[in-house]
């Protein structure tokens, strides 16, 4: 079969008819009544039932998809955002009492003890936890969170700065902070900051309107505090919070460390008194990677790459981009930071970028293909708790895919050194992002158990963080800008508590690549492969030993890992 031209095609349904218009509620809450009244007289007979709300959750989630990839490649048209907002509130928030009934229907058949327990004991307690944590009085406040955390992408999609006589969006500025000359990078820097620094208040206001609302929804279901609700409502059942704040210690014991070898190394090759902040992203052999020029020699390389991984791979991003199942540049009006967005009926994804010509760009993309890639692998799973892998599952898909692809970079990198320089980049990315990470969850942690802070505690506490982890940059004067900082991070206005796993994931990502080093190319992709068909249907500690690594972030761990990347460091 040719693939060149081949175009994804939406699955097909088997219990709902093709022309059912699921955007008016009265069409929606017919389909629910006579799932409400579905009779369930044998152990298959509940499957069925599961299955078509699997199925029936499939349509609507792929509507949702379409208005929020919409609402955020247009962030500048108000008229998408209400679309958004409208679907949600009309038809997603409207639905969730049927979810709690039909949560309760299965839960409560006696016919559910009769399913192979090795097969559904994972479901059961999935469906267990989110009837704990369903309150009715939480739906208005859901509806009400969404709206106001869409508001965060509509305010950052329009700052712009005027540049040399352009109007540049802050995420364009970004290539300039790589200038050799440092004046350049200070200016820049300082734009960036002072046009965030205009929207200071707004955010801060905004964010503790947010803050207010979440705190209601936790003690809505029961909760001393909203750090705890999320831990729950996360599903996070293989860690405590306290295993979390274990990985903060780990982080600051063994990671810091080495990222003040790299600080120091920097400022010595940059012949600097100090290294200020807009010193970090400046390439120390004076060379900045320029892995395209072109959005579309971007994407056909990336398909390249996933070609020669395995076939199949780019055989379904280079279908992606025959659907128009991508938008990877960077313009004015849309909302920052990228994404993959699963289409659940069609079985495919969208990924949604911001590509300013950096080699991160790349590293986004391919990023990006490991969630799309678990999207299709997870294409025939029928149940719907058994799609919504965890974030520490899906980053752990995303950020291995980033290795995995590594020895193929030479297709953007024609001169073997710029291919040294960009795998270098990559594993030192690795273990340098961890602060960062860390900063986010331990800001959020100390935000929701003190709910009463002001924005002003609130910001000392954020600074304080910063000095914390501090790998040796140099703030002196520069201090009234460091509060600013963590309005950049989309995920404390959006999507709170999402990103500790992006720690862990990375953490597993380099042990995956670590036996890529070790066993060789065909066995990591071969359990890479059976980890992405897996889905949620097991527990994350499991899912990670089918990948052939630990789901560890222990102190240990930490420094095993460590010392892996110092040892590909020299030996590249």
């Amino acid at each position: 079969m040719n693939y060149t031209d081949k175009k994804i095609v939406k699955k097909s349904r088997l219990y709902f008819p093709n022309d059912l218009d699921i955007t008016k509620w009265e069409n929606v809450e017919k389909v629910l009544r006579k799932l409400e009244k579905d009779e369930i007289k044998s152990a298959d007979d509940l499957l069925k039932f599961m299955e078509k709300l699997g199925e029936f959750s499939d349509m609507i989630s792929e509507e949702m998809a379409w208005r929020y990839i919409t609402m955020t490649r247009f962030a500048d048209n108000e008229e998408y955002a209400k679309k958004f907002n409208e679907f949600y509130a009309g038809i997603i928030a409207k639905s969730r009492p049927y979810d709690f009934k039909f949560n309760k229907k299965f839960y409560e058949s006696p016919f559910r003890k009769k399913l192979d327990e090795d097969k559904y004991s994972h479901l059961n307690k999935i469906i267990a936890n989110e009837i704990e944590l369903y309150r009715e009085e939480n739906i208005p406040l859901q509806v009400k969170e969404k709206e106001l955390a869409n508001r965060y992408g509509s305010i950052f999609s329009k700052l712009t700065v005027q540049y040399k006589g352009e109007e540049k969006t802050l995420s364009q500025l970004a290539p300039f902070l790589k200038d050799q000359d440092r004046e350049v990078r200070k200016e820049v820097w300082h734009l960036r900051m002072d046009k965030l620094q205009e929207r200071r208040e707004e955010l801060n206001q905004l964010f503790d309107e947010l803050k207010k609302l979440r705190i209601k929804q936790a003690t809505n279901a029961g909760f001393d505090n909203y750090r705890d609700y999320m831990h729950q409502a996360k599903g996070r059942f293989a860690y405590t919070p306290k295993d979390i704040m274990a990985f903060h210690s780990a982080v600051e014991k063994e990671v810091l460390p080495l990222l003040k070898e790299f600080t120091t190394e920097r400022k010595k090759i940059l012949k600097l008194d100090s290294v200020k902040p807009w010193d970090t992203s400046v390439d120390l052999d004076g060379k900045v990677l320029k892995p395209f020029k072109k959005i579309d020699e971007f994407r056909d390389k990336a398909i390249s790459i996933l070609y020669e991984i395995k076939p199949k791979f780019g055989k379904q991003l280079n279908m992606m981009k025959n659907s128009e199942f991508l938008d990877l540049e960077n313009r004015k009006g849309k909302a920052p930071g990228g994404y993959n967005y699963p289409l659940q009926e069609t079985g495919a994804p969208f990924i949604f970028m911001n590509a300013v010509g950096l080699h991160r760009n790349v590293v986004t993309l391919l990023h990006e293909a490991g969630h799309a890639m678990h999207t299709f692998a997870m294409k025939d799973i029928k149940l719907d708790a058994y799609k919504g892998t965890p974030s520490e599952i899906a980053e752990l898909a995303s950020m291995s895919m980033e290795f995995l692809t590594m020895e193929h970079w030479d297709k953007y990198y024609d001169d073997p050194n710029d291919l040294k320089k960009a795998k270098r980049d990559q594993l030192k990315g690795a273990v340098s992002f961890l602060p960062w990470c860390m900063i986010v969850d331990a800001f959020q942690h100390w935000i929701y158990l003190n709910p009463e802070h002001t924005a002003e505690d609130r910001e000392k506490y954020f600074v304080s963080l910063l000095q914390k982890y501090n790998t040796g940059v140099d703030w002196k004067d520069l201090e009234n800008y460091q509060p600013l900082l963590w309005l950049f991070q989309l995920h404390i206005f959006e999507v709170p508590f999402y990103y500790i796993e992006y720690g862990m994931s990375q953490l597993g990502a380099l042990s995956v690549y670590r036996n890529y080093k070790k066993f060789g190319k065909e066995e990591a992709l071969e359990k890479y492969e059976n980890f992405l068909k897996l889905g949620y249907t097991v527990p994350v500690d499991e899912l990670y030993e089918s990948a052939g690594i630990k789901f560890d972030f222990s102190e240990k761990y930490v420094k095993e890992l460590v010392n892996f990347v110092k040892e590909e460091l020299d030996s590249i």
